[in-house]
């Protein structure tokens, strides 16, 4: 049996699936977190304003052997967050690959050093692309200090085009670099629908619009009440929005201002909540300026459920073909987006094959295709 070691900040929600499939997998999965947040609401996320603990399962460290540090010396956004002691585990693990999900802090860039040092097979998964808004000088400096690590990185798991599209823009050679399409549990998400929200006053007989994210600037939230405003004549829609943010005050205070009647904030919803909602509501919308990827989408595809995002959504690249599985429109422009937010929800035909191609689509972007990769490169693929 292969046994690796995966090294992340702390229990992430969309992580977990992909422990326990490596583990179904019969590979021998060791993951070794810098920080319980998430499992436990002792703190408030700085994004999302709640305290919270992710309810994805009855315990989110079953199915994998899981560590922690001793102590937790700083928050999961500090760059000193570390694991005191990974070097000893590295050492007597005996581990034929290390999976590094990320190098934002002192965690990640130690367990790079000490793989390199015990000469274990190091395969790196992240999701930045080159889209992202960082001046000219830092962008060129990165370049160069990127190119010097991922010359130290065996292998590369790419979760879609712009990501692949990165690596090798910093030179790293194509066949390094594994194809493993970003995903979620979307048996997860795929339930029936729960009649008691549909049958809710506001939602009765309605068309349900969606946007599910954190009320941060990045999200542009207010594009979506906009959208919201736009359509306040059109008494068959109605708008719900999910998430929770330092934006919040400011969504609220547009509702009143504009006498919105048409949309209802819920504020943070928690994973089974959530899915609930995805299975009532007829179409997805992301208005965010900037996605490495956007995990909404497969989750509202899981969910059947048609998307339109904006052209700064790094999954459209890969998940969102016009008149097939949704629309992409251009990231502001209000009235392009509720033209093809119309164009969906009012021709029944495109509706039923946009869904169908919903099925095909996301039946290609799940853990077992990134275990897949996985298999190739810990059975000693060569370069």
């Amino acid at each position: 049996m292969k046994k690796v070691a995966i090294i992340t900040s702390h229990p992430i929600q969309y992580q977990i699936p992909l422990f326990r499939e490596l583990k179904n997998n019969k590979i021998d999965t060791n993951i070794f977190f810098a920080s319980r947040h998430g499992l436990k609401s002792l703190k408030k996320d700085h994004e999302f304003n709640v305290k919270f603990n992710w309810d994805i399962g009855s315990n989110m460290l079953e199915g994998y052997k899981s560590f922690f540090p001793k102590k937790q010396k700083f928050d999961i956004d500090k760059f000193r967050l570390s694991f005191d002691g990974i070097s000893d585990y590295l050492r007597e693990g005996r581990f034929d690959g290390i999976i590094i999900l990320g190098w934002s802090n002192l965690h990640y860039l130690k367990a790079f050093w000490y793989a390199k040092k015990y000469k274990i097979k190091i395969i790196l998964r992240v999701e930045t692309n080159l889209e992202s808004k960082i001046y000219f000088l830092k962008k060129y400096i990165k370049f160069f200090i990127l190119k010097f690590f991922f010359n130290h990185i065996d292998f590369f798991l790419s979760i879609g085009k712009l990501n692949k599209n990165f690596y090798l823009h910093h030179g790293v050679n194509k066949k390094k670099i594994f194809n493993a399409p970003y995903f979620v549990d979307n048996q997860f998400f795929n339930k029936k629908k729960n009649l008691s929200l549909k049958n809710k006053p506001d939602f009765r007989n309605k068309s349900l619009i969606l946007f599910v994210g954190k009320l941060i600037e990045r999200k542009r939230p207010l594009d979506f009440l906009k959208l919201a405003e736009f359509s306040a004549l059109n008494k068959t829609l109605h708008f719900i929005m999910v998430g929770d943010g330092y934006l919040k005050k400011e969504c609220l205070d547009f509702i009143k201002k504009k006498e919105l009647k048409n949309i209802t904030l819920l504020g943070f919803l928690n994973q089974k909540q959530l899915s609930e909602y995805y299975n009532i509501v007829d179409l997805l919308i992301m208005t965010s300026d900037y996605e490495t990827w956007g995990l909404s989408i497969n989750e509202a595809m899981a969910a059947n459920v048609p998307v339109i995002c904006s052209n700064k959504c790094g999954a459209h690249h890969d998940m969102i073909k016009k008149y097939k599985t949704g629309f992409i429109y251009n990231c502001g422009e209000i009235l392009d987006l509720h033209r093809k937010m119309n164009l969906i929800l009012n021709n029944r035909k495109l509706l039923n094959l946009i869904k169908d191609n919903i099925k095909k689509t996301i039946s290609k972007f799940t853990a077992q295709k990134t275990i897949d990769s996985i298999k190739v490169i810990l059975n000693d693929k060569k370069i």
